[in-house]
Parts: structure tokens; C-alpha cells; sequence
């Protein structure tokens, strides 16, 4: 039996309406699937405007630390084309470990979108406090040929609790002419002949010189307590409060860490340090410390290829002093035939030594494995 035309027309109309009826649906299904993406385009967005704000917080909390050691909390915004976070950082200091802080970044959205990351961070030392203390007022890898009118302060306690060391140098020192060695007392006193440790007519244990067994294998290392390799470099170029290409007063302030790098003539001509002292490391330069004028801090001269040819000077002019202490692995240190002071000041080197966080001289690091963000 051949179907009618009215039959034909109903199975058409019925193929048709199952197909239309099958678009309508992946129409449908397609729909819901775009508008479920781009909810979760939008949640992804969101949350990562979230954690960045979060992790602002914590960078800038870090930061509030390295000047004001007494802060607590801080709070701020991210702002980007698509959302507005604000966020709020808690800092507690000896939770759960004394002397280290827990950082805690909380952001939130307009929308009740939030992120938390948190993360203990500790201090961290730039100088060896206990190497740095028992160091000589003059701490050298070559020679020190010292004359003229020059006086040396020891250190009371560098070879140990009331015992004296004013040089401490791998190689020979030689004192000349009205070169001497005191104590701090003697030398308030005006330190002659008679109350000198070391003249060019005695030498006692206060220098303690031709020290191959014991004195530093890399003085990097010693003081800084990083290894004298291109990563310890990058971490104290990342601490140093500059790093310089000149020694000109107006780039180095009073209570700062700098590194001078290729310096054909640094001289120093200006007080450095007097209200706060300062840490100067000279990196394959040649130093001059002009006469009548007064370091207090730390001077280290570096040479990156010592023993292989490479030669630096330090040089000292008449009248110069210097507070603190000087460490070299130079071959050699020429000292001036005029008036010189090397005073080891005690309030200078322990001021350095117990810096805490808020001092250029004081790093916070984040303690490995603390980070969290969940």
C-alpha cells in the first residue's frame, strides 16, 4: 500500500520537529555549558585577583618589618580592570618559634571571593655577630707595614675575655718609626712608650701576625657567613642598602650597607658613620681615607681574584680615623707616615653585631616549607 500524501507530510512534520527539537537542545546544552565556562573564567579571575592581592599584603608586610619592627597589622588594595581586592595583614613575632614572625594576608573581594596566604618569616644577621666581635681593629689576609705617627686600639676581648689583639694578619706586620699598639684606656691617656702594647721596640701578643693555621680561609665567608661565590654575592648585593660605582658623601648616608665595585680611586673624604655606623664593602677598588676625617663602621677591601696578580691599595692620609674595623685579603695596606687612628669602639661593632629587624643591617627571610595558601 503507497502512502498518502497527508501520511508523507505527518512523518515529515515529525523528522522535522525531532530535529528542531534536537538543535533546541544542543542549543540549550551548548548555553549552559559557554555560561558555566565563563562562570568559571570569571571565579579563576577572581581568585587570582585574590591571591595576588594576598600576596601583596605579605610582600608589603615584609617590608613595613625591615623599617618598623613594632608593626602589627597593615591593609591596602589591588585594583585591575576586573575587580577591586582589598586585603589585611596580621603580623605576630614569636608565634610559634621566638624571634620569628607569622604573616597572615587575608583579601576579599566585593563579591565575598577571599584568599588567605600566610607564611613565618625570620631574621637574619647580614654581619657574623660572633666573628664580628672578636675581630682585630686591623683583620688582614697580606702584610702590614705599619710607621709614622699611627696608634692602634685593640680589641680587649679578640683572643678571647680580656685578651687583647690590635692586628690579626696572615702574613707579616711590621711596626716603624712612632707606630703603636693600646689599650682604649691608654689611649684616652695619650698612650707613650711606657703604656703601649706594641712599639717598634717590642712587639707583644696584642698582634697576632704570620697566623697561617689559624686566621680565615675566605674573610667573606668569616664575616658576611655566605659563601664567597657568584649566589653569596647576588644576596649581598640584594641586602646592600646600594651598590655603588662611586664614594662620594651624597651616595653613602650614615647607617647603610654599601658595595663599591670598580673603583679605580675611591676616596673617602668626608665623617662617614658618625650617627649611625655604616658597613662598606670595596669590591676590586683602590680606597684612599682622606686625613682629618672619620669612619665608624666596617670597611672591608675585597679582591675577587686575590693571589692571582690582581693588585689594590688601601691607603691611609695623616689624620684619618677609624672606628670600627678594617679587613682586607689585599696583598698589602699602606698606612700614612703622618697621624693615624684605628680605634677599636666597641659601641660601634656592638651596634652591628645585635642589629635587629628595622636595620639595613638585618634581613627577613622566609622560612622554607612555611608557605601556605589554602
Amino acid at each position: 500500500m503507497m502512502a498518502t500524501n497527508s501520511q508523507k507530510g505527518f512523518a515529515t512534520l515529525t523528522i522535522t520537529l525531532v530535529l528542531v527539537s534536537m538543535l533546541v537542545a544542543v542549543s540549550v546544552f551548548v548555553g549552559k555549558v559557554l555560561i558555566s565556562d565563563k562562570r568559571i573564567t570569571l571565579n579563576e579571575i577572581e581568585y587570582r585577583i585574590a591571591q595576588a592581592a594576598a600576596e601583596k599584603g605579605i610582600a608589603e608586610a615584609m617590608a613595613r618589618l625591615k623599617v618598623d619592627p613594632l608593626a602589627t597589622s597593615l591593609s591596602g588594595t589591588l585594583s585591575s580592570s576586573a575587580a577591586t581586592a582589598s586585603y589585611t595583614v596580621t603580623m605576630e613575632k614569636g608565634v610559634p618559634i621566638p624571634g620569628v614572625w607569622q604573616l597572615k594576608s587575608v583579601a576579599i573581594l566585593p563579591n565575598g571571593s577571599e584568599a588567605t596566604v600566610s607564611v613565618q618569616v625570620a631574621e637574619r644577621a647580614l654581619l657574623d655577630e660572633e666573628n664580628l666581635k672578636r675581630a682585630a681593629p686591623f683583620m688582614l689576609s697580606g702584610n702590614l707595614p705599619a710607621n709614622g705617627n699611627i696608634t692602634i686600639v685593640a680589641n680587649p676581648n679578640g683572643g678571647g675575655p680580656g685578651v687583647p689583639v690590635s692586628v690579626w694578619s696572615k702574613e707579616a706586620t711590621t711596626l716603624s718609626g712612632n707606630a703603636k699598639t693600646c689599650s682604649l684606656q691608654a689611649y684616652q691617656d695619650g698612650c707613650n712608650s711606657d703604656t703601649a702594647y706594641s712599639t717598634k721596640n717590642k712587639k707583644w701578643l696584642d698582634i697576632v701576625d704570620n697566623d697561617t693555621n689559624n686566621f680565615p680561609d675566605n674573610l667573606v665567608e668569616y664575616i658576611f657567613n655566605v659563601s664567597d661565590n657568584a649566589a653569596g654575592w647576588a644576596y649581598l648585593e640584594s641586602s646592600a642598602t646600594a651598590v655603588l660605582n662611586t664614594c662620594s658623601k651624597m651616595a653613602i648616608k650614615d647607617g647603610g650597607f654599601y658595595i663599591i665595585q670598580g673603583v679605580s680611586d675611591c676616596s673617602v673624604s668626608a665623617n662617614l658613620g658618625a650617627t649611625s655606623p655604616v658597613v662598606i664593602v670595596l669590591k676590586d677598588s683602590d680606597l684612599t681615607i682622606s686625613g682629618n676625617y672619620s669612619v665608624y663602621g666596617v670597611v672591608f677591601a675585597y679582591d675577587s681574584h686575590a693571589g692571582v696578580g690582581s693588585k689594590f691599595s688601601v691607603k691611609v692620609n695623616g689624620g684619618a680615623r677609624l672606628y670600627g674595623i678594617l679587613i682586607s685579603n689585599y696583598e698589602d695596606i699602606e698606612l700614612p707616615t703622618g697621624s693615624y687612628d684605628a680605634i677599636y669602639d666597641q659601641d660601634v661593632i656592638v651596634r652591628l653585631a645585635d642589629a635587629d629587624a628595622g636595620s639595613p643591617f638585618v634581613n627577613l627571610n622566609v622560612i622554607s616549607g612555611s608557605w601556605k595558601d589554602w
